[in-house]
């Protein structure tokens, strides 16, 4: 299960370089509310590490000999519903982010996100935010953006406040909640409350849903 206000956040991490995996482990322990419970240089032996004992994030590498990544987070979201699976690569290829994603993983960074960025995804898949890097992210929308040669018409029910308008802005450039709290000079709280809205606004059941359609329409001008 998720882990209590005061609670530590129980973490595993997975991946084949012993040298990466150290160093994931030490970004992790550096935060004093995470705990890691366990280091793994594979898929399988991430499923059954979770299998005997759930945390409540894995952070695992995509690319790993004996099950890859992807696959272990599709396993592991099957039969663990509440561990949150965060999903690391060095390789910028939006394939992997679309996979990634479809296997049930809730957040898919690239390695060289600083080690502050590695434990924001991790309170923020906790709170059930789904985190996607920045590049891959802005590739995804107009990617999305670009399919359509018009806007659909936008239901006349959408209607977004400034202020929500001023944070989905925001969102379509992968800003996190903290930082968008601090550009708005708001509370963090006050800014998931806005996030919320705009999710049951637009329909969509999470924040990178709503940076598609907010490109799909109209809401926000592509800037390529």
């Amino acid at each position: 299960m998720t882990a209590a206000t005061d609670d530590p956040i129980r973490v595993i991490v997975v991946d084949d370089d012993s040298i990466v995996r150290s160093a994931l482990v030490a970004y992790a322990q550096a935060a004093p509310d995470l705990q890691v419970v366990g280091s793994f240089a594979n898929g399988a032996e991430a499923v059954a590490a979770v299998d005997a004992d759930p945390v409540d994030v894995v952070i695992m590498d995509i690319r790993m000999p004996v099950l890859d990544g992807i696959s272990a987070a599709e396993r592991i979201r099957a039969t663990h519903k509440h561990t949150r699976v965060l999903l690391l690569t060095s390789f910028d290829e939006d394939h992997y982010m679309v996979d990634a994603l479809a296997a049930g993983a809730s957040g898919f960074l690239l390695k060289d996100a600083s080690p502050k960025a590695l434990v924001d995804a991790v309170h923020a898949v906790v709170e059930g935010t789904t985190v996607v890097s920045p590049e891959p992210l802005g590739r995804l929308v107009r990617s999305r953006a670009g399919k359509r040669t018009t806007a659909p018409s936008r239901p006349p029910q959408v209607e977004l406040s400034a202020r929500e308008l001023e944070i989905l802005r925001l969102l379509c450039q992968a800003l996190s909640n903290s930082e968008i709290a601090d550009r708005l000079f708001l509370s963090e709280s006050t800014v998931k409350t806005h996030v919320s809205a705009i999710m049951t606004k637009l329909a969509v059941p999470s924040r990178l849903k709503a940076v598609v359609r907010a490109f799909e329409w109209g809401l926000v001008e592509r800037t390529d």
